[in-house]
């Protein structure tokens, strides 16, 4: 029950973010903010950076532990062959249509009428050397590629992955994999910094060692009983490593200039991009143990009335959410009211609108339930 309510949780939480990024002048993190009317105050950015921003890091990471924690009984139950296969359809069908069609669409959609993509659609998409417009969808073709590479060591040495080749995860283990997860972010940014738009494969490789550090956490946690109840000591000690990892971040990025840091730790050879991976590392590791933890103790009851359909539409309003923000900044486009309003409204009806339409597809089409 407790996986149910986090689900909606999460994709509740990504949607609103992705609402407050379309008005930001400092991250080029979604498609709207290089065509956005009007922009958040500084004074609202630094906040929001300072408030929100490193709890932001845990939400991705999570989601792809609790795919971890629920990968190896899913595989027990249905072997390998079958849970390759519901992979590819659950997560590569999805990610190959919204790559393909919907993506390309909305972007053009969005950009001509704007000025911003001046040729025909054919020569925007088509006529350009092949660079994957993901969306939000890179989480999906990245756990797709996590999903498969787990179900080929489990096919290859299906007893190296037992139970009883692993120690029982503590604070300490937490903290090697941390400081692994900041030394792999900060040399893999030295490519592809954080935001990057020169990776042609769309799947942000920028966050990969965090995703992959995750994942790995979820498939061992499910072994160790985690789906029952993180061990308390253990959710204790992640609870206070990540107040601290937050107050060191907030007062590393007060101490950078805030706002007028970001560039310098979005990757590069110099000591704000390590310090910045070493304290993402620990949000990253922690904060998601931490937040399982908290999950399992405070959302294990079920949502009133809506709450199964509500659980239900969660997937498809992860992958509706970029046509319905982005359909709804437009509408509100012309509204003469100040950015930090239209980021509140944009995220509630982008909440909102992305559940109910996945609802509604999921009830109209027929066999989309089959894949969402």
């Amino acid at each position: 029950m407790f996986l149910d309510n986090l689900k909606v949780v999460l994709i509740a939480a990504i949607i609103a973010i992705h609402a407050v990024l379309s008005y930001t002048d400092s991250m080029d993190l979604w498609p709207y903010d290089s065509v956005r009317e009007v922009t958040l105050s500084p004074i609202t950015e630094t906040a929001l950076l300072m408030v929100v921003g490193p709890f932001g890091f845990f939400v991705i990471p999570l989601l792809f532990m609790v795919a971890g924690l629920l990968a190896p009984p899913s595989l027990e139950r249905r072997g390998v062959g079958a849970y390759a296969r519901g992979r590819l359809l659950r997560l590569g069908v999805p990610f190959a249509v919204y790559v393909l069609l919907v993506q390309p669409a909305v972007s053009y959609g969005l950009e001509h009428p704007l000025g911003e993509a001046t040729g025909s659609y054919a020569e925007e998409f088509l006529g350009k050397p092949p660079q994957l417009g993901t969306g939000p969808l890179w989480f999906v073709g990245v756990l797709l590629i996590f999903s498969l590479v787990y179900a080929g060591a489990v096919a290859v040495r299906p007893q190296g992955l037992a139970r009883h080749w692993m120690p029982d995860v503590g604070a300490f283990h937490l903290l090697l994999l941390a400081a692994a997860v900041a030394l792999a972010s900060f040399l893999v940014r030295l490519a592809y910094p954080i935001g990057t738009e020169s990776d042609v494969s769309g799947l942000q490789l920028w966050e990969w060692p965090g995703c992959i550090a995750a994942f790995a956490l979820g498939v061992t946690g499910s072994r160790q009983g985690w789906l029952a109840a993180v061990p308390e000591r253990l959710h204790r000690q992640c609870r206070v490593s990540v107040l601290l990892a937050v107050v060191a971040m907030v007062a590393f990025m007060v101490g950078l200039g805030a706002l007028e840091g970001i560039e310098d730790v979005a990757g590069g050879r110099h000591w704000p991009a390590l310090v910045f991976a070493a304290l993402e590392g620990v949000l990253v590791v922690f904060g998601a143990v931490w937040l399982l933890g908290l999950a399992q103790r405070h959302l294990d009851r079920p949502l009133r009335r809506i709450g199964p359909a509500v659980s239900r539409s969660a997937y498809g309003a992860f992958i509706v959410q970029e046509p319905v923000l982005i359909g709804l900044a437009v509408v509100l486009r012309p509204v003469p009211v100040p950015a930090e309003l239209k980021a509140l409204v944009l995220a509630g009806g982008g909440i909102a609108g992305s559940f109910a339409l996945a609802w509604l597809l999921l009830a109209r089409v027929p066999g989309l339930a089959r894949i969402l």
